[in-house]
Protein backbone atom coordinates (compact mmCIF):
# COMPACT_ATOMS: atom_id res chain seq x y z
CA UNK A 1 0.00 0.00 0.00
CA UNK A 2 2.65 2.32 0.90
CA UNK A 3 4.58 1.85 -2.50
CA UNK A 4 1.08 2.58 -4.37
CA UNK A 5 1.07 6.06 -2.19
CA UNK A 6 4.76 6.92 -2.04
CA UNK A 7 5.92 6.68 -5.64
CA UNK A 8 8.48 7.74 -6.25
CA UNK A 9 10.42 6.77 -3.56
CA UNK A 10 10.47 9.60 -0.70
CA UNK A 11 14.01 11.07 -0.18
CA UNK A 12 15.38 12.37 3.12
CA UNK A 13 14.08 16.46 2.06
CA UNK A 14 10.82 14.91 0.91
CA UNK A 15 9.99 13.25 4.58
CA UNK A 16 11.51 16.39 6.75
CA UNK A 17 8.96 18.90 3.59
CA UNK A 18 5.79 16.11 4.69
CA UNK A 19 6.65 16.31 8.44
CA UNK A 20 7.69 19.71 9.83
CA UNK A 21 4.31 21.14 9.01
CA UNK A 22 2.80 18.19 11.07
CA UNK A 23 4.24 20.28 14.03
CA UNK A 24 2.59 23.11 14.01
CA UNK A 25 -0.79 21.46 13.64
CA UNK A 26 -3.65 22.01 16.60
CA UNK A 27 -4.94 18.59 16.70
CA UNK A 28 -8.15 19.76 18.65
CA UNK A 29 -8.72 22.18 15.47
CA UNK A 30 -9.57 21.57 12.25
CA UNK A 31 -6.30 20.40 10.92
CA UNK A 32 -7.17 19.30 7.48
CA UNK A 33 -5.23 16.01 7.94
CA UNK A 34 -2.67 15.32 10.81
CA UNK A 35 -0.44 13.02 10.50
CA UNK A 36 1.39 10.99 13.50
CA UNK A 37 3.92 8.63 13.58
CA UNK A 38 3.69 5.28 15.18
CA UNK A 39 7.16 4.26 17.23
CA UNK A 40 7.98 0.84 18.03
CA UNK A 41 9.01 1.01 21.43
CA UNK A 42 11.88 -2.16 21.20
CA UNK A 43 13.29 -0.33 18.03
CA UNK A 44 13.03 3.08 19.12
CA UNK A 45 11.87 4.23 15.25
CA UNK A 46 9.31 5.10 13.54
CA UNK A 47 7.77 2.22 12.00
CA UNK A 48 4.36 3.51 10.65
CA UNK A 49 2.06 6.62 10.57
CA UNK A 50 -1.77 6.90 11.45
CA UNK A 51 -3.78 9.99 10.99
CA UNK A 52 -6.87 11.91 10.82
CA UNK A 53 -8.85 14.75 9.49
CA UNK A 54 -12.01 16.33 10.02
CA UNK A 55 -14.73 18.23 8.13
CA UNK A 56 -16.65 20.61 10.43
CA UNK A 57 -20.02 21.09 9.13
CA UNK A 58 -20.38 23.63 12.00
CA UNK A 59 -19.23 23.41 15.71
CA UNK A 60 -21.90 20.52 16.60
CA UNK A 61 -21.59 18.66 13.14
CA UNK A 62 -18.69 16.97 12.77
CA UNK A 63 -16.94 14.50 10.64
CA UNK A 64 -13.76 12.62 10.78
CA UNK A 65 -11.52 9.91 8.25
CA UNK A 66 -8.41 7.89 9.73
CA UNK A 67 -5.57 6.17 7.64
CA UNK A 68 -2.24 4.71 8.37
CA UNK A 69 0.19 2.33 7.41
CA UNK A 70 3.20 0.48 8.96
CA UNK A 71 6.45 -1.00 7.36
CA UNK A 72 6.13 -4.40 5.99
CA UNK A 73 8.36 -5.76 8.58
CA UNK A 74 6.04 -4.42 12.22
CA UNK A 75 2.72 -5.66 10.08
CA UNK A 76 0.15 -8.36 11.59
CA UNK A 77 1.69 -7.32 15.31
CA UNK A 78 -1.38 -5.02 16.24
CA UNK A 79 0.40 -1.86 16.35
CA UNK A 80 -1.37 -0.42 13.71
CA UNK A 81 -4.47 -1.58 15.15
CA UNK A 82 -3.73 -0.14 18.45
CA UNK A 83 -2.62 3.43 17.17
CA UNK A 84 -6.05 3.28 15.24
CA UNK A 85 -8.27 2.54 18.16
CA UNK A 86 -5.99 5.81 20.04
CA UNK A 87 -6.68 7.79 17.64
CA UNK A 88 -10.26 6.72 16.67
CA UNK A 89 -10.80 7.46 20.87
CA UNK A 90 -9.57 10.62 20.40
CA UNK A 91 -11.62 11.72 17.46
CA UNK A 92 -15.14 10.49 19.67
CA UNK A 93 -14.18 11.46 22.99
CA UNK A 94 -12.00 15.02 22.56
CA UNK A 95 -13.45 15.96 18.94
CA UNK A 96 -16.76 15.09 19.25
CA UNK A 97 -16.88 13.71 15.70
CA UNK A 98 -20.09 11.99 14.46
CA UNK A 99 -18.79 9.71 12.26
CA UNK A 100 -15.25 8.26 11.24
CA UNK A 101 -14.87 6.87 8.03
CA UNK A 102 -11.68 5.19 6.32
CA UNK A 103 -11.04 3.73 2.81
CA UNK A 104 -8.83 1.64 0.92
CA UNK A 105 -8.68 -0.74 -2.07
CA UNK A 106 -9.97 -4.15 -2.51
CA UNK A 107 -6.89 -5.99 -2.42
CA UNK A 108 -5.63 -4.62 0.58
CA UNK A 109 -6.97 -6.91 2.91
CA UNK A 110 -4.80 -6.40 5.67
CA UNK A 111 -6.68 -2.84 6.05
CA UNK A 112 -10.09 -3.73 5.48
CA UNK A 113 -9.58 -6.55 7.82
CA UNK A 114 -8.01 -4.05 10.35
CA UNK A 115 -11.49 -1.25 9.65
CA UNK A 116 -13.64 -4.43 10.97
CA UNK A 117 -11.39 -5.20 13.97
CA UNK A 118 -11.99 -1.71 15.04
CA UNK A 119 -15.97 -1.98 14.63
CA UNK A 120 -16.29 0.03 11.29
CA UNK A 121 -18.75 -1.48 8.93
CA UNK A 122 -18.67 -1.32 5.24
CA UNK A 123 -20.87 1.59 3.65
CA UNK A 124 -19.63 1.21 -0.21
CA UNK A 125 -17.96 -0.82 -2.48
CA UNK A 126 -16.91 1.66 -5.75
CA UNK A 127 -16.33 -0.33 -8.82
CA UNK A 128 -13.00 0.55 -9.99
CA UNK A 129 -12.41 3.48 -8.37
CA UNK A 130 -9.15 3.25 -6.73
CA UNK A 131 -5.57 2.07 -8.24
CA UNK A 132 -4.13 -1.19 -7.18
CA UNK A 133 0.14 -1.79 -6.80
CA UNK A 134 0.08 -2.64 -10.17
CA UNK A 135 -1.28 0.61 -11.28
CA UNK A 136 -4.48 -1.19 -12.76
CA UNK A 137 -7.93 0.21 -11.56
CA UNK A 138 -9.34 -1.88 -9.21
CA UNK A 139 -12.31 -1.79 -6.47
CA UNK A 140 -12.25 0.26 -3.76
CA UNK A 141 -14.15 0.09 0.21
CA UNK A 142 -15.29 2.39 2.00
CA UNK A 143 -16.13 2.11 6.14
CA UNK A 144 -17.13 3.79 8.85
CA UNK A 145 -18.47 3.67 12.55
CA UNK A 146 -20.54 6.37 14.37
CA UNK A 147 -19.46 7.90 17.69
CA UNK A 148 -22.59 5.63 19.32
CA UNK A 149 -21.42 2.68 17.89
CA UNK A 150 -17.67 3.27 19.08
CA UNK A 151 -19.27 4.17 22.72
CA UNK A 152 -21.11 0.75 23.39
CA UNK A 153 -18.32 -1.12 21.61
CA UNK A 154 -15.94 0.76 24.15
CA UNK A 155 -18.77 0.09 26.87
CA UNK A 156 -18.82 -3.83 26.07
CA UNK A 157 -14.81 -4.13 26.32
CA UNK A 158 -15.21 -2.34 29.88
CA UNK A 159 -17.08 -4.87 31.30
CA UNK A 160 -15.55 -7.67 29.62
CA UNK A 161 -12.08 -6.83 31.17
CA UNK A 162 -13.97 -6.29 34.88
Amino acid sequence: MVARVMRPAPTSDSIKAYWEPMRRIDPYGDPGWLSLMIEGKAEGKVIGNVGYGITVINETHKLGSIGWSTSSAHRGKGLATEAARAVLGFQFEHLGIHRVSARTGRANKPSWKLMERLGMRREAHFRLSHTNLAGEWDDEYIYAILRSEWRAMSMRSRSNEA
